[in-house]
């Protein structure tokens, strides 16, 4: 069982790898959050749990936005499309 402490510290810890996690995993960014947070609640004595719950809240947040921003199309702003070559 984790002490209050280890479970700050473990959350500290998810809070900076969201963003790699998100970078790295795309799609499968919250399902990889997922993983982790049950990990933390099954070690975590039940007092700690409404914290974790809320912690991770918003980084659960953070990776659905990442993983909308991934499927969104990439348009450049301002450029116009180059010509195609044209082959006779």
């Amino acid at each position: 069982m984790k002490t209050p402490y280890q479970v700050q510290q473990e959350l500290e810890r998810l809070e900076r790898l969201v963003p790699h996690i998100i970078s790295d995993q795309g799609d499968r960014a919250e399902e990889i959050l997922g993983f982790h947070v049950a990990s933390l609640l099954g070690s975590a004595p039940a007092s700690e749990h409404a914290l974790i719950r809320e912690r991770t809240a918003h980084m659960a947040r953070m990776c659905r936005t990442g993983q909308a921003a991934a499927r969104a199309p990439v348009r450049p702003l301002g450029m116009q499309p180059l010509a195609q070559p044209q082959w006779a």
